[in-house]
């Protein structure tokens, strides 16, 4: 008979009080937690690093005999291949394409939300689910990150990892019975975790974290639990794998002033570029791959088909490019290609290309290793060029490729601060900082009206994790009433008996998947997630015997005009589903009026406020 490890766990907690320690919620025990949470997300980082490794190397060594330098700490991509050894280029192709099927199929079968970077569901988790994620989400998006990694798929492991390390968070906040403030401090700790961990920058990672959650704000209340963490799983992945940076980086230090002119100019261009990557990745998904008239499970094999076909020419944006990155920094020919401006603009640009067929297809995995790579690559140009122009100012180009690698993500992440703190981390390069800072700046006044991450929001005003700190005052005066004045939202709202056929149009063509029910007489029915029936292709064979009725998945609440704000952001902060019914007593017979958003209520408290 297997034991049940939960109640061996429970007896050991019991013993001589310590389940008293590990169940009391206050800072102290917070910051124990982050410890236990750190350790678990160093061993997922170890296992996910490993298994990629290995996997890599049979399928893009063994296999397609593609070349894959090693970055200073190794492991990181696939080592060289033997001049003896012809590439195989038709796997080029296949891999890519077999990769998106499983990747695909893992997704889009057993948790749709693990599609794309990773990170974005891990925001939304934190700002939109009360810090609680599905078990399966860490496992299905770690799989499918496998397949399309090691196929040749151009993406990062950042994604998964934070996706790691947060399940693990949200899933130990869940097991300890915490509250939604506390599950999602143990939620960004565990991102945290996973992402100092893999990367090899403690501070850099925890800084991540905090900051990828918002446009222009920063999440300081888990800023602490996230660096202990970090330090926990980075000193223990570390460990097994070695303390040495990701990255060797031998160039001299910054010491002429007169070079900030430079980093100014490779800031901006990193900031334009920066501009269309986010672009063509959100656009490329919307325009082309969510309209294809195909089934599903096909879509993400024509992106690795795309990939494949951009690699026969130009294996270096495949996979991560880390390797390529070392290569470009010691001066060395990127894959047998000399460096010059053309090439490595050229990389930049099917970098932004391979790695919009990979996510906006479906595939799964993180920007933020592309990210790296074309910064290096806009950086290599601007230090070439500064280099060629003014010799004596600008003596090296390797520091312009590795600020470049900041300037990038800084500015498509609206991530200034954890961006120049992870470069330096990953490189060494700690006395580019000032550089590295005068980009940041810049991402921070350029960049702020777009992001590479959908699901971020501006600041904490806008999210439902803060709720508690709206001033009480404003939201017991301020009624339903108030805010909507008569104009309530009815776009959502279906007749209960339409069928579910008619149901997926109707969400297709608003994009509402949060719905309300409306009965004969005008009143309210019940409420309807779609995003709670998981695999709707499984119906699609009775899609049109289905009633809205038979779906009902939500428990039907509803306020009325004269409930105040509090009442509403209370039930808002409980829930994820996305609007409320307002229903109004007439003559006996209850009427739904409409509903009122989230959205609706923060714009109103922003007025009110300022």
């Amino acid at each position: 008979m297997r034991p049940d490890w939960r109640q061996v766990l429970k007896a050991v907690l019991d013993f001589r009080g310590i389940q008293a320690l590990f169940t009391s919620i206050n800072p102290r025990t917070i910051y124990l937690y982050s410890i236990v949470i750190g350790l678990l997300a160093g061993v997922g980082a170890i296992v996910f690093n490993e298994v990629l490794h290995a996997v890599s190397e049979v399928t893009m060594r063994s296999w397609a005999h593609l070349p894959g330098p090693l970055t200073a700490a190794g492991a990181l991509s696939p080592g060289d291949v033997p001049d003896t050894l012809p590439p195989r280029r038709w796997l080029w192709v296949l891999l890519p394409v077999v990769g998106g099927l499983i990747s695909g199929l893992l997704v889009k079968t057993f948790a749709p939300e693990a599609e794309g970077t990773g990170t974005d569901g891990y925001i939304d988790a934190f700002h939109n689910q009360a810090g609680s994620m599905r078990g399966r989400v860490p496992l299905v998006k770690s799989l499918a990150t496998l397949a399309t990694l090691s196929s040749g798929g151009s993406a990062g492991k950042e994604g998964p990892i934070a996706q790691i390390g947060a399940g693990i968070g949200s899933a130990f906040a869940r097991y300890l019975k915490m509250g939604a403030r506390a599950r999602r401090t143990m939620m960004v700790a565990g991102a945290a975790g996973g992402l100092g961990a893999i990367f090899r920058a403690p501070l850099g990672g925890a800084l991540t974290a905090v900051e990828v959650l918002y446009k222009d704000d920063i999440e300081t209340d888990a800023l602490t639990p996230a660096i202990i963490s970090s330090v926990t799983a980075y000193t223990l992945f570390s460990a097994v794998n070695g303390f040495e940076h990701v990255f060797a980086y031998n160039a001299d230090a910054f010491h002429a002033p007169v070079q900030l002119l430079f980093y100014a100019v490779l800031g901006l261009v990193c900031s334009g570029v920066g501009y269309l990557y986010v672009r063509f990745l959100h656009g490329s998904k919307r325009l082309v791959f969510d309209r294809l008239p195909i089934n599903k499970y096909l879509i993400p094999p024509i992106g690795g088909l795309l990939v494949g076909l951009v690699g026969l020419a130009f294996p270096q944006v495949m996979g991560q490019g880390f390797g390529y990155v070392q290569q470009l920094m010691l001066h060395q020919p990127m894959g047998g290609i000399e460096t010059g401006v053309r090439v490595l603009a050229t990389l930049a640009v099917l970098k932004i290309v391979t790695t919009s067929f990979t996510i906006s297809s479906g595939g799964s995995g993180g920007v933020f290793a592309p990210s790296l790579f074309i910064g290096a690559m806009l950086g290599g140009c601007v230090g070439t060029l500064s280099h060629q122009f003014f010799p004596v100012l600008v003596p090296d180009v390797t520091p312009f490729v590795v600020v470049g690698m900041g300037a990038f993500f800084a500015g498509v992440a609206n991530a200034p601060i954890a961006s120049l703190v992870m470069v330096a981390e990953l490189t060494g390069a700690y006395e580019l900082l000032p550089p590295l800072m005068v980009v940041a700046v810049l991402a921070l006044i350029t960049s702020r009206r777009w992001s590479i991450y959908t699901t971020q929001v501006d600041n904490k005003f806008s999210t439902r994790a803060h709720l508690w700190e709206m001033n009480p005052n404003i939201l017991k005066r301020v009624t339903i009433g108030d805010v909507m004045r008569g104009r309530y939202g009815r776009s959502a709202i279906i007749p209960h008996d339409m069928p579910l056929a008619r149901i997926e149009a109707f969400s297709a063509e608003t994009g509402a998947s949060d719905l309300l029910l409306l009965d004969d007489l005008g009143g309210l029915a019940g409420l309807l997630s779609l995003n709670d029936l998981g695999d709707r292709a499984a119906l699609e064979h009775v899609s049109e015997l289905l009633l809205a009725d038979d779906l009902i998945n939500r428990r039907t609440i509803y306020l009325s005009p004269q409930d105040n704000l509090i009442r509403a952001l209370e039930f808002f902060g409980e829930r994820e589903f996305d609007k409320l019914p307002i229903v109004e007593s007439t003559d006996g017979h209850d009427k739904l009026l409409g509903y009122v958003r989230y959205e609706d209520i923060i714009a109103f408290y922003r007025r009110e406020h300022d």
